[in-house]
This record gives C-alpha cells, structure tokens and sequence, in this order.
C-alpha cells in the first residue's frame, strides 16, 4: 500500500496539496485504517507527505531544488562512507555484499521494486561497513527522505541496467580494499540518481500505470482530494 501511494504521488495521480482520506485509502486497499496510518507516517518521514491543521495529510509539492539538495547531501556522505568501508570491512563482510550485488543482478529484469529492495539493502551493508555510528546515524536519516525517490528512478528506461554497473564498480573497489576509488564511485552514483530522477520527473509527465500496476488496486486514485474540493 505504501508504494502504491509513493507511485500516485510521483505520478501525479495525487496531486501536490491533495489531502488524503484514511477511510477512502483503507476502502480501496481493503484494509483497516490501522496499516494506512502506518503507510502515512512512514511517507511523513520520507518527506513525500506533510500533516497540516488538524493532523491533515497532505501530498508536499515536489521542489526539484530540494531534492537536487538531499542527493547531493547524500552523496558526500555515502562515498566517505564507502570510503570507509572500503579499509574496514572484514572478508566475510566484503563477501556477503558480494554476494548480494550477484542477488540483485539476477533481478535484473525481473521486478523494479524487488530490485529496488536490494539496491537499498546494498547502501544499507555498506553503510554499515563503515563502522562510524555518527555516520550512520546522520546518513541513514537523509536516506530515509530519499529512498522512495531512489525506488522511483530505476523505471527510467536502461536505468536498472546503469544502476548495476555503478554498483559493479562500488563494489569491487570495496572488495578491493580501495577505499578512494569506493568513496568516488559511490558518491558519482548518488549524484546521479539525483540527476537522472529529475530529468526523469521533467520530461516524463507518465502515469505509473504505464510502467508498473502491481500492487495498487484500480480505484486507487480516489483517495486523494484537491483543496478546493472539500
């Protein structure tokens, strides 16, 4: 359900101000409205959605400039990240993201969201393998606001497949034990996904039903309500 909601928003099915019912979400998707508060909140933290008065939620207007700011953010510090994971991680641990980045490679066109799934577990691992817990803690926090944007830009046509190689090159460095070529290719990585989601955003005005049905039930759209509509 949450996903759903992510795709009506990047969609534009839900417009930017559109106020979003509990009981209508809960109707579409068959569920109580115990799981759609859930998926509300964790679209909250991710910045996709705002509560106003009221305790209203609220689709936040996408502001490229922002988001542009968040991946580059991000970027700094999962390349010093990576960097460091490079020099710290055990065999073991440089092993099991090895053998991760395979799993992900045979999913290659398969699903995008299972993909997605193991794209954001492959930044978790190294982020973890960088052992700073200040590190983690801060970058872990912007990555939460990011990651729903990061599982919407893979649908851009060959970007799985650019998606791959960059991990490709991430890493092998860190198997490597090159803690400045990680660093480089993990924050270029980054950077763009920023860029690549926002010419994807500008130039493909598509609904997600074009690309992705799974998962959203067909009145799924009907949730949402403009403010001049109430």
């Amino acid at each position: 359900m949450r996903l759903g909601l992510e795709r009506d928003i990047f969609s534009g099915r839900l417009a930017p101000g559109a106020t979003l019912n509990e009981s209508h979400i809960a109707e579409a998707y068959e569920v109580s409205r115990t799981p759609v508060r859930e998926a509300i909140s964790a679209l909250v933290r991710a910045g996709l959605i705002t509560k106003q008065a009221q305790r209203r939620a609220v689709v936040t207007p996408l502001n490229v400039e922002k988001l542009l700011e968040l991946f580059e953010a991000l970027a700094e510090l999962e390349g010093i990240a990576a960097r460091l994971a490079a020099e710290r991680m055990s065999r073991p641990e440089k092993e099991a993201l090895l053998d991760l980045h395979r799993r992900a490679q045979a999913v290659v066109d398969g699903e995008p969201n299972t993909y997605s799934d193991l794209g954001r577990e492959f930044h978790r691992d190294i982020l973890k393998g960088c052992k700073n817990s200040a590190l983690i803690q801060a970058t872990a926090a912007l990555a939460t606001r990011v990651n729903p944007f990061r599982r919407f830009q893979v649908l851009a046509p060959d970007r799985i497949r650019t998606n791959q190689s960059d991990h490709e090159r991430i890493v092998r460095a860190i198997v490597d034990g090159d803690g400045t070529r990680a660093g480089a290719a993990l924050r270029q990585h980054t950077s763009d996904q920023g860029d690549m989601l926002v010419r994807f955003i500008a130039l493909h005005k598509v609904s997600y039903s074009d690309t992705s049905t799974q998962g959203r039930p067909a009145s799924a759209a009907g949730y949402g309500t403009q403010s001049g509509d109430r």
